[in-house]
């Protein structure tokens, strides 16, 4: 006899005015297993998250937890237990407080803080994790944060685990340990509902996927022999066409325009130095604790270093502030659309013109018609799929708030372009499409410097990968050389 299933959707359909983010939606999770769920930005995967973990009811179809019916109440307040991409922790708490919030054991109305420790600590053990129960959250790496609140789900002893874009904001090495978590939690017979737009890790981890394509149900696979190409091809209707990177040599009598030398800042990076040429996409790769993410913010001078010199378009910066480097040309993507890259209170619009509103405006005061313009041409040419200019960022997908921090980015027309995780959290058509743009910009005789975490974007995306480890450079690796082994043997420290 099979075994009812522990989560079934049947003709889930929702809309959010007129547009109609899911339509007929239905799927099934079996108990024990890892059920994971794809498709593009805007496919309708966080709304049908939100409608199983409860968090807003369907306008039609049904949602059965265990084979009985289950409205949005009885899902918010049942045993579900959610870890939504943003963390949702307090890092001035320690790991112990953070995994038993709200749930704290008390004996004699006063915490039990030795019971807690204890508890935690074999919780912790048993997914063979190393951390320090009385640790201070904020004080631990973003991936160490995402596996304790992933533990407070886990302890909340829920019987289904949704876990939305967990390695997201994670390096390589934090995201193994994360899958290894997740291989443990199944084993112990956890289920798990998983998003993720990394599709080498959905084939490491699920069982089953299901994939979503602009709000319909497309397929449920069972994960047997199959690659990435079958995934893309099921998520965006189509095949992305391989694309072949120029060899770097051919760039070699380029002019440089971008020369850091001797660029220091103690305790985040040391004498880094580096040149970009015209025409030329430079990939900067570093493993946690290497300095890149310290480095990336130093170039944009949003905390200047201490020490260094650096030239753009083949004349000295004195000024390393963000408003100095812009004024000479240079232009910086952040690595947190949410809280460094985008104003998600004010319109599209708005967003799209803040770097050049002095252009777009006349005696002092800002002509909305040029805003409008610039943001409706923008809109166009990055593909950006939204209702109109006036639109606020928080209501569109990852995929198109990234687009609009992207034009943001370009709308000065900068000779320099940095980009710092240009498509963390994005799903592969439009990562696709932020590549393109980078090659496009590359293609008109702009230097483009892109800082990811992500070593196989960057392996498809540059001329040339600089290594960083221990908060120096340590070399780079240059067209038939690069590899996911070369490099990652230079960041590691074995070669």
């Amino acid at each position: 006899m099979t075994a009812e299933p522990i989560l079934s959707l049947s003709g889930v359909s929702k809309s959010y005015g007129a547009v109609r983010a899911l339509q007929g939606v239905g799927f099934t999770v079996a108990r024990g297993e890892v059920h994971a769920i794809l498709g593009e930005n805007g496919a309708g995967k966080s709304t049908t998250l939100k409608i199983i973990h409860g968090e807003v009811e369907p306008d039609e179809g049904e949602v059965r937890l265990a084979g009985k019916p289950s409205t949005a109440a009885e899902r918010s307040h049942g045993d579900i237990a959610m870890v939504h991409q943003e963390l949702a922790v307090f890092p001035n708490m320690s790991v112990a407080e953070n995994i038993f919030v709200g749930r704290m054991p008390r004996r004699g109305g006063r915490i039990d803080f030795a019971r807690m420790r204890a508890r935690a600590t074999e919780l912790l053990e048993l997914f063979g994790l190393s951390l320090d129960p009385r640790e201070i959250l904020g004080q631990l790496t973003p991936g160490q944060q995402q596996i304790v609140e992933i533990l407070r789900a886990v302890e909340s002893d829920a019987s289904l685990l949704i876990l939305d874009e967990p390695t997201s904001g994670l390096n390589n090495l934090e995201a193994e340990t994360l899958m290894r978590l997740i291989q443990r939690l199944r084993a112990s017979g956890h289920t798990i509902l998983y998003v993720s737009h990394r599709l080498h890790e959905v084939l490491e981890i699920a069982d089953q996927i299901t994939v979503l394509r602009d709000g319909q149900f497309v397929e449920t696979l069972a994960n047997r022999g199959l690659t990435e190409d079958d995934l893309i091809r099921r998520m965006v209707g189509r095949n992305l066409d391989p694309v072949s990177v120029p060899e770097a040599g051919r760039l070699g009598d380029a002019p440089v325009a971008l020369r850091i030398e001797g660029m220091t800042q103690p305790g985040s990076f040391e004498d880094m130095a580096l040149e970009v040429r015209r025409g030329e996409i430079v990939g900067l790769f570093g493993l946690e604790g290497s300095g890149a993410e310290e480095f990336s913010r130093a170039i944009f001078g949003i905390v200047p270093p201490v020490s260094g010199r650096v030239e753009l378009l083949g004349q000295r910066v004195t000024d390393l502030t963000p408003h100095g480097l812009m004024r000479r040309g240079l232009s910086y993507l952040p690595a947190n659309r949410k809280e460094e890259g985008l104003y998600m209170e004010r319109s599209i619009a708005d967003n799209i013109a803040a770097p050049i509103l002095r252009r777009l405006s006349r005696l002092g005061l800002v002509n909305r018609a040029s805003v409008d313009r610039q943001a409706t041409a923008d809109i166009k040419r990055f593909a950006i799929r939204v209702p109109g200019p006036d639109g606020l960022p928080r209501q569109l997908s990852g995929g198109n708030q990234q687009k609009v921090m992207l034009s943001a980015c370009l709308a000065s027309a900068p000779e320099v372009i940095v980009l710092n995780e240009p498509t963390r959290g994005v799903d592969v058509g439009a990562k696709a499409e932020v590549h393109e743009v980078a090659r496009r910009e590359a293609a008109a005789g702009r230097a483009v410097l892109v800082f990811s975490s992500d070593l196989p974007e960057l392996l498809r995306l540059a001329h040339r990968i600089v290594v960083m480890r221990s908060r120096r450079g340590v070399g780079e690796i240059a067209g038939r050389d690069m590899s996911e082994e070369s490099v990652m043997a230079l960041a590691a420290g074995s070669r």
